[in-house]
C-alpha cells in the first residue's frame, strides 16, 4: 500500500481551513501532520478533528511547526495575504509543495510567491473548485468565439464576511475574458456603475460584487448581444467542493519540480480557455 501524503493546513482555524482539514482527514491517502494558525487565534491548541466536527485526530492547531515537518509535507493555505507572506518566510526551500487558495494577493505579493516557486512547487488558484476551473475555460472559449460584439458583465456574490472584492474568482474570470478579447484586464474592468456615465463601450468588462448572508459563492458571466444573451454560472452550495479541489491539487503537486502551477495544470486544460 502506498504511503500517505503528508499535509499541513495553514489557516486551519478559518472556514476554508477547517473544510480542507475535514476533507484531508476523510481521505485515506492523506496524513494531516500539522495545522497552523495565528498565535492569537482561538483555535490554537485545539484538536483539528474536533474543530471539524469529527473525532479527535491527535493533531493540535499550532502557531508554528518544526522545519522538518514543513519540508516533508505539502502545505495547503487558506488564510489572508499577510499570513501567506509570513508562511513564505517559514517554509524551508525544497519543501514538497505549497497550494495557495488565499485570494486578494497584491501584485507585489504575487511576485514573492513566484520567487518562492523557484525553490519548490507552488500552485496558486483563486478557486480550487473543479467546476469553477472549468468555468474559466468555458468563459474564455465563449469570449473568443463571440468577440467584442457581445458585452461582458461578471457578477459575483459571497457571504458578508468576505474581505476582498471583487472575489479572486471573478477577477480571474475577468482576466480570462480580457485575454480572449485582446484586452488588458486592468484597463477594461469597470467596477460597478453610478451616475451619468454615457454609453457602455465595447472594450469594458463590468465587474459587480454582492455581499450578504452566508452565500458560499455564486459567479455569473453574462455575454449580452443584440437579440440574445448567453450566461455561464457556477453556484457553490458548500465549501466541500473547494476543499476537495485543494486536496486533488496537493496530490498532483507532490513530487513536481519547482515552479509556479495552476489548476489548469491539474486538469490538463489550456490557460485562458483557448479552444484546443
Amino acid at each position: 500500500m502506498p504511503m500517505a501524503l503528508n499535509i499541513v493546513i495553514h489557516g486551519a482555524g478559518g472556514r476554508m481551513g477547517r473544510e480542507a482539514a475535514r476533507a484531508a482527514l476523510e481521505d485515506r491517502g492523506i496524513a494531516v501532520v500539522g495545522c497552523l494558525e495565528d498565535r492569537r487565534h482561538a483555535a490554537v491548541g485545539k484538536d483539528i478533528g474536533l474543530l471539524c466536527g469529527r473525532d479527535g485526530a491527535g493533531v493540535a492547531v499550532s502557531a508554528e511547526l518544526p522545519a522538518a515537518t514543513l519540508a516533508g509535507a505539502v502545505t495547503i493555505d487558506f488564510s489572508v495575504p499577510a499570513a501567506v507572506m509570513s508562511l513564505l518566510k517559514t517554509l524551508p526551500p525544497g519543501s514538497r509543495g505549497l497550494v495557495i487558495g488565499t485570494t486578494g494577493l497584491s501584485d507585489g505579493e504575487r511576485e514573492r510567491v513566484a520567487a518562492t516557486a523557484r525553490t519548490m512547487p507552488v500552485l496558486v488558484s483563486p478557486n480550487m473548485s473543479l467546476g469553477v476551473n472549468l468555468l474559466y475555460r468555458l468563459a474564455g472559449i465563449a469570449a473568443k468565439r463571440l468577440g467584442r460584439g457581445y458585452d461582458v458583465e461578471i457578477v459575483e456574490a459571497h457571504h458578508r464576511h468576505k474581505r476582498d472584492a471583487p472575489s479572486g474568482t471573478a477577477r480571474r474570470l475577468g482576466e480570462v475574458v480580457a485575454g480572449a478579447l485582446g484586452l488588458e484586464y486592468a484597463t477594461a474592468a469597470v467596477h460597478g456603475r453610478e451616475g451619468i456615465r454615457g454609453e457602455r463601450t465595447a472594450t469594458e468588462i463590468g465587474m459587480h460584487a454582492l455581499r450578504g448572508g452566508d452565500i458560499v459563492g455564486d459567479h455569473l458571466v453574462m455575454f449580452a448581444g443584440d437579440g440574445e444573451r448567453l450566461e455561464l454560472r457556477h453556484i457553490a452550495h458548500s465549501r466541500a467542493g473547494l476543499a476537495r479541489g485543494a486536496i486533488t491539487a496537493a496530490k498532483w503537486l507532490a513530487g513536481r519540480k519547482p515552479g509556479l502551477y495552476s489548476m489548469d495544470d491539474v486538469l490538463g486544460t489550456t490557460p485562458g480557455g483557448a479552444d484546443a
